[in-house]
């Protein structure tokens, strides 16, 4: 499940992402991490601040950077702009964050999963890629976060100079990141299951009327 969902991230993430936005973003975390770098080095040869040892300094300092543009790059807002279709006097009403489906379609996203019935078919097919779209958000907008947070406390770590546990847990939430990708694998073997389930058929007999008066039995086209 996690490589069709890696397979998803990569085809779709630019569905979410705006590609001016994410190129502003780049610019300027790119700069932050070149100037945290040039500060990294400064103050380890006045202070030693890394540590004394040449490799945990080294380590410590590109862990140090690569979180410092993490960090910055996650502070800018990378999402496409929403759809001025997609809103009612100025406010979102496209659940771009829906991170939920109905209780009819949690079932085809379970580990082991069963085959899509057929009148469950058109729930699937609009519930999933909400879904999807809002772990993609997801993903862009707290993946670098993550990431970033986990690797200034592993650059800390390493350091030696800090011993405190809550130095650990950025890390530990790492594990966020692959199950949400396993989840976009698991949401799209539903859509792809639903896809290839034959939609329920149409009835085609004579249908009661709801209307009180007239005629009970429905005509054809009616």
């Amino acid at each position: 499940m996690f490589g069709l969902g890696w397979q998803v991230l990569r085809e779709r993430i630019g569905d979410v992402l705006d590609s001016a936005r994410v190129r502003r973003a780049t610019r300027v975390s790119g700069v932050a991490a070149v100037l945290a770098l040039i500060a990294a080095v400064v103050l380890q040869v006045r202070f030693a601040w890394a540590g004394t040892s040449v490799l945990g300094a080294v380590v410590t300092i590109a862990l140090t950077t690569a979180g410092v543009g993490l960090v910055c790059f996650s502070c800018f807002r990378t999402a496409r702009p929403v759809d001025p279709a997609a809103t009612i006097n100025g406010r979102q009403v496209r659940p771009d964050t829906l991170m939920a489906v109905r209780w009819s379609v949690q079932p085809y996203l379970d580990r082991r999963p069963r085959p899509v019935a057929q009148d469950d078919r058109a729930a699937v097919l609009n519930d999933v890629p909400l879904l999807q779209r809002g772990l993609l958000r997801r993903l862009s907008r707290f993946g670098p976060t993550i990431v970033g947070f986990a690797l200034l406390c592993l650059g800390a770590i390493v350091a030696g100079g800090f011993r405190s546990v809550a130095f650990v847990w950025p890390v530990l939430y790492i594990g966020m990141i692959p199950d949400m990708v396993v989840r976009l694998g698991r949401s799209e073997r539903a859509r792809l299951a639903a896809l290839a389930t034959a939609p329920p058929p149409d009835s085609d007999g004579p249908q009661w009327r709801r209307d009180p008066t007239g005629s009970k039995l429905g005509l054809p086209g009616e």
